[in-house]
């Protein structure tokens, strides 16, 4: 009787954490759910709120306004296949140099391919600012131009870190 008494217990402080651990990696993996939900659902709610932030610091007019989601919308989907392409570049860019004897034409290329792709969202930024640029007047461009010096201003979105307006680089 004792020694069934000892194996229960034995198991039952075995299975007891083990449990534990399960039932916190699978709330944990709940909750990781739901946070990334609120973020995708934070990222637009950031592009409308900035939109009306730009709408109100440059005092743009209704026409402006509408013209400014179009040109950013607009943006933002020629953008998003890219930024796709770009994660799948750099994520195959890892995996080949983290093999221990990583092909260097393979890395070579996948680098050139990261580049270029890295060239089209440079040029689509650029021309997202010129295209907004040429929708503002005057006194706007002059409020928009000094907020892109202090890091507040620019076409932000699926491209990364904005806020400074067209960054060229060679």
């Amino acid at each position: 009787m004792k020694t069934t008494l000892n194996r229960s217990i034995r198991i039952a402080r075995t299975l007891l954490p083990a449990l534990l651990v399960v039932a916190a990696t699978g709330l944990a993996a709940v909750e990781e759910g739901e946070d990334r939900q609120s973020r995708r659902g934070a990222r637009g709610d950031f592009a409308e709120r900035d939109a009306e932030r730009m709408a109100r610091v440059l005092q743009l007019t209704e026409d402006q306004k509408e013209e400014w989601r179009r040109l950013r919308e607009e943006h933002e989907a020629s953008v998003r296949p890219l930024v796709r392409q770009m994660r799948d570049i750099t994520e195959r860019l890892e995996t080949e140099a983290n093999l221990e004897n990583p092909d260097p034409a393979v890395v070579g290329q996948l680098e050139l391919d990261r580049r270029a792709v890295a060239r089209q969202l440079r040029d689509s930024r650029v021309q997202a600012h010129e295209d907004a640029t040429r929708l503002l007047d005057r006194d706007q461009r002059i409020r928009w131009e000094a907020l892109q010096e202090n890091g507040r201003g620019g076409f932000r979105g699926l491209s990364g870190p904005g806020g400074r307006g067209p960054r060229h680089r060679n």
